[in-house]
Formats: C-alpha cells, structure tokens, sequence
C-alpha cells in the first residue's frame, strides 16, 4: 500500500490516530485532481487538455504514485533555484529598493485586498530589528499552507493539534483557535501569528496544490502552430499556461519536466511531496570575530542533509547569539553588510526533487498545441525511442491496470 509521507516527513499528525492517512487521501486528491480531473471540479487538468486535441492518457508521462507502481529503476533528479524572487525586478531602480520591498508585506498583484510576504519562490521570510534597527534574526518557510488549512478542516482533534503547532512555533502558549480564524470563522492564512513568526508560506502562488499541477501539465508535450516543437522554458510555460513565467522556479520545474517526457521518461513528484529549502551558499561570508557563518543558520522544522540534494528544510532562522556582541547586520556577504533579510534569501536554494524513470521502449507522447488554442490537425507520431537508449521494460503500467486504482491509497 502506497503511503504519502507529511511535508518533510514532520511527526506532527502521529498525536492523532488516522491524521497521516487522511493526509494521504489529500495528496493522492491532489494528483487525481490535476492529473486526470475530476467531476464538478474547476481545474483543468492534463488529461482533460490532451483529450480536448484527441489525445488519451498514454500521452501522460507525469503519474500518481498511489494508483501506478513506481518504475524501476527511477533515479530522484532535483529543480533547483534561488529563494530570492526575480519577478518584481523591472519596477525597482536599485537593488536596495528590491530588498526594501521583498522584506515587508505587500498588496498581492490584482488583488488589493490581500496583504501578504510577497516573496514568490516557495520560501518566504520574516526579518526582526532591534531599537538600533539591527538585524538580529531572519525566519524562513516553506512550510505550505495546505498543511496548516488540512489541520484546520479535518477534525477536532487536528484543530487543536494545529494549536499546539503555532504555540511550539511561536513560543506564545496563549494562542486559541480563535486567533487563528477570520471574521467567517476560516482558517486564515494572514493572522497575527503568521505574519509576525512566518509559520508557513502564505503568497497565494506558494502552494502544493500550484507545484502538483505545473509538474502535471508541463509534462504535455507542446507544438506550434506551424506543426513545430516548443522546448524551451520560457516558450513551454506560456504555450501551456501553468506557474507563472516571471518566476524562476516555475519555468524551471516546467522545462525539466518536458525535458523528462520527450525522453520518454515516466515522472512523480519525490515523496513527501513539497518544496524544501535544500542548502545555504557560505562562500564570501565574513563575521566580526571570525567565527564561519553558517555557525548561526538553525533548522527548525525538517531536516538538512550534507547532501543538499537530500535536504528537507522547511523552517529556519538566522541569527546570532547576544554573547557575541553583534547582530545579524555585522556580517557581511560579499563585503556588503547585511541589511535586508533579502541578502539572505538570495544565498539560499530551494528545490523540487522528482522520481524519473529510465527512457522507455513504448511510443513517445504524442502532442498538441497551445492552451487557449483551437485544436488544429496535429501531425501523427509513430517514432520509438531508439533501443539503445531505453530500458526493456514489458508491459508498461497503467494507472487502468494496476491493483491500486485511483484514490486507493
């Protein structure tokens, strides 16, 4: 029985009996949503597209995990990019404008009614001062919000679990469910304790939901209209019209994936599915005392590997210990003082780790054109992947012919 691990591999949902296979049944939701659709749903999802052009699921090389038996061998292959969000660049003079910007809540693109951390690349941060304005402490989350609203929805038991959550977060042991909800009564995403210790990410864009279904549909092979393939980033993700192409991350993860299908290659997202600060880059770092910077980068929340490819950071902070007699802001990084918690970011990776199969000796994906296009006559593509570049591999799985049917976890 296939078995979705929490965010991270956290041990939060063990205090209460059933809440990790609930979990489960969320993730493999998610999948089924975005991969193959669902009846009344408002998502559009891959399956749905290629059968829009005449297409079927056998152009499908993105799988759930839950309802298709892993291929093996599959090797984890890692999207990486940096925490430090490249959208905004153009309306800024300087970077020192940028960094002001990124380090305090913004109004959200189109949407004046939400103020959010508008950092845009799966990690948000938080910055604390002290009376001199110094820096003396840096939180970062990749924690998603699902995570949080899941624990908010399920029962009465996990609400209050997500209670205790915020008050080992925050340190704050008067916190109530009632701080935690809007004027409705719904979880809230920006209540006072979010905002002010980045409990979990919070930019409407920074959601498992969003990284399932740019791994979903990036793997829909795309042409022109003049019959010819589209293979580069920029060119994938506004023919197929997931993420968002300012971004690094999005593009990223799109091509990679593409790249995987046209090799005929089979993909699903590494398990726990999410998004994870993977390592912090130390070169040209200097303290006051000589002490190595990194001494004062903490992991609160998942795990950090010396092997950054394996790291499932999803809370940290940075800060300096008063018995050192400096803060944060009297290190410097590349001969700059710190000033912005954006400095940081910038030296931080994140990353999307995915279970890529061998190519497979099966008929190669077959394409369409644009989303938001009007099918066109596609060409036939009759070409295998040449023999000796695949795996020989008999009867290849289907999520309609396994033992392990969809939503059956």
């Amino acid at each position: 029985m296939w078995v979705f691990e929490p965010t991270a591999k956290l041990t939060d949902f063990e205090s209460v009996p059933g809440l990790k296979d609930s979990w489960g049944l969320f993730i493999n939701d998610l999948y089924e949503t975005h991969l193959y659709g669902k009846p009344n749903d408002r998502v559009r999802s891959a399956l749905e597209e290629l059968q829009t052009w005449g297409r079927s699921d056998s152009d499908l090389r993105v799988y759930n995990p839950a309802s298709m038996p892993i291929l093996s061998p599959s090797e984890i292959k890692n999207v990486i990019w940096s925490a430090l969000p490249t959208s905004f660049d153009e309306q800024f003079n300087n970077t020192k404008e940028k960094y002001s910007y990124l380090d305090e809540r913004q109004e959200f693109p189109g949407d004046p009614s939400t103020i959010t951390r508008i950092q845009d690349e799966y990690c948000e941060w938080i910055v604390k001062r002290n009376a001199d304005n110094k820096i003396i402490e840096v939180i970062f989350t990749s924690e998603p919000p699902e995570y949080y609203n899941f624990m908010f929805y399920t029962s009465q038991e996990s609400r209050d679990l997500l209670v205790d959550v915020y008050r080992k977060i925050t340190g704050i042991q008067s916190i109530t469910i009632d701080d935690l909800v809007d004027s409705r009564g719904e979880y809230d995403w920006y209540n006072r304790y979010n905002n002010e210790f980045a409990v979990h990410m919070q930019q409407p864009n920074n959601t498992l939901g969003a990284q399932v279904n740019i791994v979903s549909r990036s793997c829909i092979l795309r042409i022109n209209g003049l019959g010819n393939p589209i293979t580069d980033a920029q060119g994938l993700i506004r023919c197929g019209r997931y993420g968002d192409e300012a971004r690094q991350s999005d593009p990223r993860i799109g091509d990679a994936i593409n790249k995987f299908s046209r090799e005929n290659r089979f993909i699903t997202i590494e398990n726990p599915v999410g998004l994870y600060m993977s390592d912090v880059d130390w070169n040209g770092w200097e303290t006051p005392d000589g002490t190595l910077a990194d001494t004062f980068w903490t992991v609160l929340r998942g795990s950090q590997d010396a092997d950054p490819n394996k790291s499932y950071i999803v809370r940290a902070v940075y800060s300096v210990p008063e018995s050192k007699n400096y803060t944060v802001s009297d290190i410097k990084i590349g001969g700059e003082q710190i000033d912005f918690g954006a400095q940081i970011a910038g030296r931080i990776n994140v990353r999307v780790g995915v279970l890529v199969s061998e190519p497979q000796q099966i008929p190669l994906p077959r394409a369409i054109g644009c989303t938001g296009t009007s099918p066109f006559p596609l060409p036939t593509l009759v070409a295998v992947t040449p023999s000796s570049a695949v795996t020989a591999f008999s009867g290849m799985p289907s999520r309609m012919n396994t033992n392990r049917t969809r939503g059956e976890m």
